[in-house]
């Protein structure tokens, strides 16, 4: 079965009932549904900073497999590879790409000109899916 890894944007978007992301998931059902450990991170920040928005995460947690981070050789180099090259990407989107990437996932996203510049990477724009 295909392994579709939701980025945070796409979780944000789907627990705000966006449109776009709630038909994306409604599509999709039949994919196995992940994130990642750092995708989860992101929404508990976003969650406590708030004051609000826990349980949501919390049922997102049990409803989704977490892809766990076990790479940080791949990581690493894939990080220096880019730096090398000039290309900037944020730390956190390195980790979620990598764990995608080397779990087999595509990462689904709203921002895929960050994850297009990870080698292997296969992306998504949900937001561009019709």
């Amino acid at each position: 079965m295909e392994c579709k890894c939701l980025d945070t944007d796409m979780l944000i978007d789907f627990l705000r009932g966006k449109k776009e992301a709630v038909n994306y998931i409604e599509k999709n059902k039949g994919f196995s549904l992940k994130t990642t450990v750092v995708n989860l991170f992101e929404l508990y920040y976003g969650s406590f900073l708030r004051g609000k928005g826990k349980e949501e995460v919390d049922a997102l947690k049990d409803a989704l497999d977490i892809l766990e981070f076990r790479y940080p050789e791949e990581a690493g180099k894939e990080f220096a590879e880019l730096s090398k090259n000039g290309e900037i990407i944020d730390v956190r989107d390195l980790l979620i790409g990598v764990i995608a990437r080397e779990n087999g996932c595509t990462i689904v996203t709203g921002n895929a000109k960050h994850f297009s510049r990870i080698n292997g990477l296969k992306v998504e724009n949900y937001k561009e899916i019709r």
